[in-house]
C-alpha cells in the first residue's frame, strides 16, 4: 500500500459538532466468514481424523505443544488458533468470532483486520509458549485481540459515538475482566488471553481508526469522518516492529524449553 505518512494525531483530535449526525467509513465483511469457515473446515478434518483413523492427527499435528516448538515445529504457533477441542470450545469461540468480527471487520477494513486477528492469535501463543507449559488451541486468543481492538476503537473515537459508546466500552472492560476470571479455572490458557488481549490494544491503538470530521460537505449531504491511521507509510512500521518483537519473545521461548 503506497501514500504518505499520516502527520501525527492528537488524542483531541476535532470531534463533530454537538448534535451532527455524520457518516461512519464502514467496509463490507467478508474476512470473518473466510475464518469461520476455515475454522469449521478444520473441526470437520478432526471429527474426520478421529471416526477414520481412531486419533485426531489434526489436534496431535497443530497443537501449541511446548517442546516441539522448542524443536523447530513454529507452525504450532498458528495453527493452534484454528483447532478446537470440543463442539463447546468451537461454539463459542464460533459465536464470538461471528459477533465481534463481523463489527470490527466493518470499521478496520480486510486487511487491517486480518492483521489484527492472525497478529494477536500469534500474541497470545507466544506468551502462551512463554508462560503456560500445558499444550493448547483455540481461537480465543484472538477473539481478545477483537475484544481489546475493539476497547482501544471505542475509547479513542469517544467523541464520534458519543453515550452508546461509552456504554460499549464499559461492557468492553466487564466481558474482559468475567473472561479472565473464568480463565482462573483450569484447563483455560489465560495467558493465551492476556498475549491475544495486549496484541490487540497495542494493535488498536497503533494501526487501528481514528476519525476527525471531513472535508466540508455539499449542501444536503452527510458528514462523513477521515481516518487519521490509515494503514500507509509509516503504519507498516508499527506491523513490522510488532512481528519483530514476537520473533524475540518467541526465540526466548524456545530456549526456556529447550
Amino acid at each position: 500500500m503506497t501514500g504518505e505518512a499520516p502527520a501525527p494525531v492528537s488524542p483531541s483530535a476535532p470531534p463533530p459538532p454537538p448534535g451532527v449526525r455524520v457518516r461512519l467509513p464502514t467496509y463490507s465483511v467478508r474476512v470473518t466468514y473466510v475464518l469461520l469457515a476455515l475454522i469449521g473446515l478444520t473441526f470437520g478434518l478432526q471429527l474426520a481424523s478421529e471416526t477414520l483413523l481412531g486419533r485426531d492427527y489434526v489436534l496431535l499435528l497443530g497443537a501449541k505443544v511446548d517442546e516441539y516448538i522448542a524443536r523447530g515445529e513454529l507452525w504450532r504457533l498458528l495453527t493452534p488458533i484454528f483447532i478446537h477441542a470440543s463442539l463447546l470450545h468451537i461454539g463459542f469461540n464460533a459465536y464470538a468470532l461471528y459477533y465481534l468480527g463481523r463489527q470490527m471487520e466493518t470499521f478496520y477494513g480486510p486487511l487491517r483486520f486480518t492483521l489484527l486477528f492472525f497478529l494477536a492469535g500469534l500474541a497470545g501463543s507466544v506468551v502462551s509458549l512463554l508462560l503456560n507449559p500445558a499444550p493448547s488451541v483455540g481461537a480465543s486468543g484472538a477473539i481478545f485481540g477483537l475484544i481489546g481492538a475493539e476497547g482501544v476503537l471505542l475509547y479513542r473515537n469517544r467523541r464520534v459515538f458519543g453515550e452508546r459508546g461509552r456504554r460499549s466500552l464499559q461492557n468492553v472492560v466487564v466481558l474482559v475482566v468475567i473472561n479472565l476470571v473464568i480463565g482462573l479455572q483450569g484447563g483455560i490458557d489465560n495467558w493465551a488471553h492476556l498475549g491475544g488481549l495486549v496484541g490487540g490494544l497495542t494493535l488498536g491503538w497503533f494501526i487501528g481508526p481514528l476519525w476527525t470530521l471531513g472535508p466540508e460537505p455539499a449542501l444536503g449531504q452527510t458528514p462523513s469522518l477521515t481516518d487519521l491511521q490509515p494503514l500507509a507509510g509509516a503504519r507498516w512500521y508499527v506491523v513490522l516492529t510488532f512481528l519483530a518483537g514476537l520473533v524475540v519473545f518467541t526465540g526466548l521461548g524456545m530456549w526456556m524449553r529447550q
